[in-house]
């Protein structure tokens, strides 16, 4: 791995930390909202990053009544830098809705732009 490349990948983790902790909103600051602004801030400092969209996941969740079961996700988004994805909805580790911890979205169906 160059010089260039572990730069880019920190500087990358610098930008996705910012927006992990900003609060997540599900109408206007959602993993959309902030994977969208994670690759325009990193084409702005000059890292070549992209937009990956899930189509369709695979995840544990919590279910009520149910217990932990692998259930489908669908839509989920998150940014990407030289092949490493970069999560920016939440904190690393952070549950979502049901106990979904969105770095756990195990991809079946994506879409990189």
């Amino acid at each position: 791995m160059s010089l260039n490349t572990v730069e880019n990948l920190a500087l990358a983790e610098e930008i996705a930390e910012k927006l992990r902790n900003e609060p997540y909103r599900l109408f206007t600051n959602n993993c959309l909202t902030k994977s969208i602004r994670f690759v325009k801030e990193c084409k702005t400092c000059g890292i070549k990053a992209r937009l990956v969209w899930c189509l369709l996941g695979l995840v544990k969740a919590e279910l009520p009544l149910i217990g932990k079961w692998i259930v489908p996700c669908f839509i989920h988004f998150w940014g990407e830098v030289e092949g490493n994805r970069f999560e920016t909805s939440r904190p690393l580790g952070e549950a979502a809705f049901w106990g979904i911890i969105p770095s756990e979205i195990k991809p079946v169906i994506k879409i990189k732009f």
